[in-house]
């Protein structure tokens, strides 16, 4: 039963809708990164101040995700596997689930900076690629005409 639990919360979880918040960074980061522009892609992921609200942001609703009630998503998956829905704590959480999870948030708050720096250094690294990757792909075009 605790699998399934888990498993039921983790489903609840990752099919939550976004947050407005959250959408209005994807509205702001998504056009930049179809457009090709790698350098301003850096430059916007590179921003401190940027990287320190999205941090927030993430750690808030990773908080919010530890404590969204799983109750009636629990007792759900309690029925489909024969087992009594009354059984499970009408108060369960993920946070509930797994104690030990309480330091997450920080643990993504603290790690979103970082990983928002090494994309913007991969992203201005590949900018710095382009010219070189668009040589070898002429260079694989002509060969492969040969045959």
């Amino acid at each position: 039963m605790r699998k399934l639990l888990s498993a039921a919360a983790f489903a609840g979880a990752a099919t939550m809708s976004v947050p407005l918040a959250a959408q209005d960074y994807a509205d702001e980061y998504a056009p930049v990164a179809q457009s090709g522009d790698l350098a301003s892609l850096s430059e916007k992921l590179g921003d401190p101040d940027k990287q320190y609200e999205m941090a927030m942001m993430i750690q808030t609703m990773t908080e919010v995700l530890l404590d969204l009630p799983l109750a009636p998503l629990a007792e759900a998956a309690a029925e489909i596997a024969g087992e009594d829905p009354a059984r499970v704590d009408p108060n369960l959480t993920l946070r509930s689930l797994s104690p030990q999870s309480s330091d997450v948030p920080e643990k993504v708050g603290r790690a979103v900076p970082r990983a928002m720096g090494a994309v913007a250094g991969m992203a201005k690294g590949f900018e710095a690629m382009l010219p070189a990757l668009r040589e070898m792909a002429d260079r694989m075009e002509e060969a492969a005409s040969d045959y």
